[in-house]
């Protein structure tokens, strides 16, 4: 696909999730079931987990986790919003995406503090590309530039 200036990839992550293998203990509200003991990836905003357990998308979990290098654990309330069947060469071990739901401010700073200096995962594929931001970037800039609009037309 050729890649032209004035297109715009996608900016679909609010923060950058790093790389970290932390402790954890991810527990299913329903049932108290343990899906988890291991981090793979985390975030501000939620936690890519090691599990081979059968969870549900939108499942409604507990979440104890070490903050990456600290004796910190922090509770919180996630999401189950991804679930890894592990056949990839990227992630090839099963695993739950989850989305924090509640996070105490004192924890959330712990967390953002403790993710200051660690690498974020090697991208597994490309950027894609945002092409609704493109056109409205493009009507955006008719609006301050009108001659940006008259393409091929001739005065």
């Amino acid at each position: 696909m050729p890649q032209h200036r004035w297109v715009q990839d996608a900016a679909e992550r609010r923060s950058v999730r790093r790389v970290a293998e932390i402790d954890c203990e991810v527990v299913a509200e329903e049932g108290f079931r343990l899906l988890s003991r291991r981090g793979l990836n985390v975030s501000a905003e939620g936690l890519l987990v090691q599990s081979d357990q059968v969870a549900r998308l939108g499942e409604s979990v507990l979440v104890s986790l070490r903050a990456p290098g600290s004796r910190s654990w922090l509770d919180g309330e996630a999401t189950v919003v991804r679930l890894v069947r592990g056949r990839r060469s990227v992630c090839d071990v099963p695993a739950l995406g989850l989305k924090f739901r509640h996070l105490d401010a004192v924890s959330q700073a712990i967390l953002s503090g403790s993710l200051r200096g660690l690498p974020p995962p090697v991208p597994a594929r490309p950027l894609r590309r945002d092409y609704a931001g493109t056109i409205l970037r493009i009507a955006l800039s008719s609006y301050t530039n009108p001659d940006a609009m008259n393409y091929g037309t001739s005065n």
